[in-house]
């Protein structure tokens, strides 16, 4: 075999790296493995494929096989029988709160399993004959123009085999597991967990099964807007608290904050808190809570606060133009 010959069978270039050419044995590995390949040819095209990956390791100074390298070693290349299933790939909602405290979850997975009814064979043995169902007894059906025997009961008429009503004899059905999923704090929508050996079984009784991979779909929440790794909150606040100032309470995904306020404007007023959005991850800054303060005035007022606010204006009107200078400008414009 020369250079050119391994490269064109494994499908690398002349510029591959050592890593490159274990990737791709690897991949070709995993469909001509004999134990996953039934075409006769099969073993033999893979011991071609080793012998390249061999060779072109060779030519760049490693001399060691893929197959003998533990920190690479995959199961098709080590020559046993333990081919692993696909992945299986599902989407999992959750809601703010979850991605921002963490916890557990929980997430259905349906896979096609032998029926518990009939073990998987589509039928029950029955004490008793039964009538055939598909040649009503006769022994015979009609092929055409000519009559032949009975598959489903040989020609006998009646069985004593009684097709499964679970799995209306297909042998299989839908099962379906719960599993509890811990969520770690910090996840975003679009992220991924990885459970293993949760995915499809593997072709071969002794493979191993793939992994379960749950893309993180956020539930749609009544209060809370996320924006990146940052929550955005509006919350109605008195107008007076704006103006005197005083203390307000903020709800948050990791729980109640207490804010102080400062004296202002009865105008919108907008926070930042740092870090009380979702928290840090790996390479991720924790978000910020970024929360609107919307002004609001009494609608109803009783007898005593009427009075109050009586007095409030007659404050008003006589500082005039330090409270409220707009209408100060106007009245002296217009009046």
């Amino acid at each position: 075999m020369n250079t050119t010959e391994a490269r064109k069978l494994l499908g690398v270039g002349p510029h591959a790296s050592p890593q490159s050419i274990k990737r791709a044995f690897r991949q070709h590995a995993m469909n001509w493995h004999p134990d996953r390949n039934p075409d006769p040819g099969a073993g033999e095209h893979f011991a071609r494929l080793a012998a390249a990956c061999n060779y072109l390791l060779e030519q760049a100074g490693h001399h060691k096989h893929a197959a003998s390298e533990k920190s690479e070693k995959t199961d098709e290349e080590s020559g046993h029988s333990k081919a692993r299933g696909k992945d299986r790939e599902q989407d999992i909602e959750l809601e703010l709160e979850l991605l921002c405290r963490g916890g557990n979850s929980e997430v259905v997975i349906e896979t096609r399993g032998k029926c518990p009814s009939c073990a998987g064979r589509g039928y029950n043995e029955t004490t008793h004959g039964q009538l055939c169902a598909r040649c009503h007894g006769s022994g015979r059906i009609h092929r055409g123009k000519a009559l032949e025997r009975c598959p489903d009961c040989d020609g006998n008429g009646y069985t004593h085999r009684l097709r499964c009503a679970a799995c209306d004899g297909k042998g299989e059905q839908v099962v379906r597991r719960v599993l509890t999923v811990n969520i770690p704090p910090g996840l975003l929508p679009g992220d991924e967990l990885r459970l293993k050996g949760e995915g499809h079984p593997a072709a071969t009784p002794k493979g191993h099964p793939g992994d379960l991979r749950l893309r993180i779909r956020l539930k749609p929440h009544p209060l809370f807007v996320l924006d990146g790794s940052d929550v955005v909150l509006d919350r109605p606040v008195s107008a007076f608290v704006l103006l005197a100032g005083g203390t307000v309470t903020i709800p948050s995904p990791s729980g109640l904050r207490h804010l102080e306020l400062a004296p202002g404007t009865a105008s919108t007023r907008e926070i930042s808190i740092a870090g009380a959005g979702v928290p840090a991850r790996g390479s991720r800054v924790a978000g910020t809570l970024k929360v609107r303060l919307s002004p609001c005035l009494p609608t109803v007022a009783s007898p005593a606060l009427l009075k109050l606010y009586r007095a409030l204006q007659t404050e008003i009107d006589n500082k005039g133009q330090a409270c409220i200078p707009e209408l100060s400008d106007w009245e002296a414009r217009w009046l």
